[in-house]
């Protein structure tokens, strides 16, 4: 008997050493934590998403990131179902939240939006366009920015004939075929409409402070696995400085990556750069924006904004 509970011991031993290694590498370090991170398109809006996974920012903190695009309206029913983990459409947590889902925003990349209005260029101003059609992404950062820049110049929205239509990457070939009148579009999409000879009426940059990009999770990852929402931030912070402070690598990159020509590419970095929040704090004005453009102006900002995980980020790496 002494002799069978010995081996049965010994085999519970083994049993319990081989579940401790399993996670370690074959060099005895812990294999990477795997996370998938929605953003809605491979776009230079979420550069700081895809540089942290293509320059090795994610594995610098032992994670295994799978970047996944994704329709903003998916985006929060695949938190809460545990498809993805974490997603980098603020705006969209942001509404996620504001309607009750268990989502929150715990860090801001860019203090507001790209997005630009563009035009035809017979159109040389907002009041010209009254009456055309005018694409954007209903109820998305673009359309918001769009009938933020008709209200500041004077007009009402209404009197501009809005259509539904997907993303930049799809808005600005049908403004250059004549389809459209306008659109808002983003980086890179507005510099080389310029460049085209399109008008550029204003831009979301010059005007208001809006919550746009940055990391939204569901709360249970925030209460049950908060070291690796950590890590997600601190990755973050460390592509931030990068795409700020590098501008001889980070041009190279939105080159090859982005498919841009190097003069787009100089001028769509000094864009992106002088939008950084340096330290990824989820700001109340960007956030303050979003619950206004969803009519919640009074609601409170923890309802929609955890700011205790890029706090204690920002303390520790001191």
């Amino acid at each position: 008997m002494l002799t069978m509970f010995l081996r049965w011991f010994s085999f519970a031993i083994s049993l319990l050493v081989s579940a401790w290694l399993a996670p370690l590498s074959a060099s005895g370090e812990r294999a990477p934590e795997r996370v998938r991170i929605a953003v809605s398109s491979k776009s230079l809006g979420f550069l700081d998403t895809w540089a942290a996974e293509e320059r090795g920012f994610y594995r610098k903190y032992g994670l295994d990131a799978e970047i996944i695009a994704m329709r903003p309206p998916l985006t929060i029913g695949a938190l809460q179902a545990g498809e993805i983990d974490y997603a980098f459409g603020a705006s969209t947590i942001s509404r996620g939240s504001i309607s009750g889902a268990p989502v929150r925003l715990v860090s801001l990349s860019l203090r507001t939006s790209f997005h630009t209005l563009v035009a035809r260029p017979q159109f040389k101003s907002i009041a010209d366009l009254r009456g055309k059609t005018v694409a954007v992404t209903i109820g998305a950062a673009d359309d918001f920015v769009a009938r933020h820049l008709i209200r500041r110049a004077g007009f009402e929205p209404r009197d501009y004939a809005f259509v539904n239509m997907g993303g930049s990457d799809t808005r600005f070939p049908a403004l250059h075929a004549g389809s459209i009148d306008a659109t808002a579009l983003s980086l890179p999409f507005f510099i080389v409409a310029k460049r085209q000879g399109f008008t550029l009426l204003g831009s979301a940059s010059d005007v208001i402070d809006m919550a746009t990009v940055g990391i939204g999770t569901s709360i249970r990852k925030i209460q049950q696995e908060r070291e690796q929402v950590k890590k997600m931030v601190q990755a973050q912070l460390d592509t931030l400085c990068w795409i700020k402070t590098q501008k001889g690598e980070v041009v190279p990159f939105l080159q090859k990556f982005f498919a841009l020509d190097e003069a787009t590419a100089l001028e769509a970095h000094g864009i992106y750069a002088r939008l950084i929040i340096d330290d990824a704090r989820p700001l109340a004005e960007p956030v303050k924006t979003v619950l206004d453009q969803q009519g919640k102006p009074d609601l409170p900002l923890d309802r929609v904004v955890d700011p205790t995980i890029v706090e204690e980020v920002l303390r520790e790496r001191r």
